[in-house]
């Protein structure tokens, strides 16, 4: 289970609670391995399992109250205690970190992973985009423009610029830059790299491989509506358009 390591670079926002809103089974394929969050919420009770590569299987069990799921996983037959789980779920996703404690010099180890939910049953391995698998739609440059205005007699604005680069050969580049100003300052950041590696899509899924990692992560759901490319994932829904 140490083996758990999948670093993003999204942070989650939370939502109102429902009645078993985070029931269904949860997947993530590290270093070629699949690994399981199987998931049963009963009010803000949860329970289930966590399994790896088909051959450990652990109990889990915790509360959710809509923003955040606090859980522990242990051994079923002993009932030791093996880890602390905290995730955040939205669009179908948890962004989970685990921390682990080493039996061996007892050092805490921290992981992170998401995990999406598929509607397959357990048993199969979850969908991951195959080599050259790739959307020619959503090759090129899309920008995101966020713009905040303050009111009042000191006005002042900050845009924020999100560029995503997808080439044809998979290649993948998200960088950011910001501009701001008011009536007696002004602000113009370099643009700065969120993170690079390669890109794969799959059934409306973008999936993203960042530079160093082993294996593809979702990333977006993903859409088109006229011209414009929108995206769904564990930071809400964005609006890009195609840079010319």
């Amino acid at each position: 289970m140490l083996r758990i390591a999948a670093p993003l670079l999204l942070a989650l926002i939370g939502f109102a609670t429902q009645a078993g809103e985070l029931d269904g089974h949860y997947h993530v394929v590290l270093d070629g391995q699949p690994s399981e969050l199987i998931l049963r919420q009963h009010g803000a009770a949860v329970e289930g399992e966590y399994v790896e590569s088909k051959h450990l299987r652990l109990t889990v069990k915790g509360r959710y109250d809509g923003k955040l799921l606090r859980a522990e996983i242990s051994d079923p037959r002993s009932g030791l205690l093996l880890a602390n789980m905290n995730a955040t779920y939205a669009n179908a996703m948890l962004n989970t970190s685990i921390a682990a404690r080493d039996p061996r010099n007892g050092q805490v180890l921290e992981r992170q992973a998401l995990f999406q939910r598929i509607a397959a049953p357990a048993a199969q391995t979850p969908p991951v985009a195959t080599p050259g698998r790739q959307d020619p739609a959503l090759v090129g440059t899309w920008v995101h423009e966020k713009i905040i205005d303050s009111g009042g007699a000191s006005f002042a604005s900050l845009t924020t610029l999100l560029t995503l680069q997808l080439n044809a050969d998979g290649s993948a580049t998200q960088w950011t830059r910001s501009v701001g100003g008011g009536s007696d300052w002004s602000y113009d950041s370099p643009g700065e790299v969120q993170y690079s590696g390669h890109w794969r899509s799959q059934d409306g899924l973008l999936l993203v491989r960042l530079a160093g990692a082993a294996d593809y992560q979702p990333a977006a759901y993903y859409r088109f509506s006229d011209q414009a490319l929108i995206t769904e994932s564990n930071t809400g829904k964005m609006i890009w358009q195609r840079r010319r």
